[in-house]
């Protein structure tokens, strides 16, 4: 996916309308505060990156463990990526209907956590979607599902 950071770029029509499917993710603060950079997003399938800070740190009772609610926070963005991806001419926006996280185990990193998500099956207006996200030894810390509901054009 590192290869085409470039596929979700702004080229929405002239009267200031965005194309939510083409615009550059990592210049929104909904992922910029937190720390989070989308990597790329095709064909209904994304990797993004949490840059770890201390604010990030929470329970588990260990120095390095992240927090469940940025995980939570962090999957939303990165299935969200993953549906927008596949959007077509006529999709005009996105919400997020259900996100489903498990958590499998403790979540630990020191600089950095990857995850990465892809669309399982899209229907007209529903989109069903899968991550996980990664510590920083590999490891799949949490696994999330979700369903999104896709804005048509009038």
């Amino acid at each position: 996916m590192n290869e085409d950071r470039t596929e979700l770029r702004p080229d929405g029509p002239p009267t200031g309308e965005r194309n939510w499917s083409r615009i550059d993710w990592n210049e929104l603060d909904f992922l910029k505060w937190p720390g989070l950079e989308l990597l790329g997003a095709r064909g209904g399938c994304s990797e993004m990156v949490l840059h770890v800070e201390e604010h990030h740190r929470g329970g588990g009772g260990h120095p390095l463990s992240i927090n469940g609610g940025i995980v939570s926070y962090m999957f939303d963005a990165l299935l969200g990526a993953a549906v927008a991806s596949t959007w077509d001419d006529e999709t005009v926006g996105q919400v997020t209907i259900t996100l489903t996280t498990q958590f499998t185990g403790q979540i630990t990193a020191a600089n950095e956590l990857r995850g990465e998500a892809n669309v399982t099956r899209r229907g007209g207006s529903t989109v069903f979607v899968e991550g996980r996200i990664l510590s920083e030894d590999g490891s799949v810390g949490a696994f999330c599902t979700g369903i999104f509901k896709l804005f048509r054009k009038r």
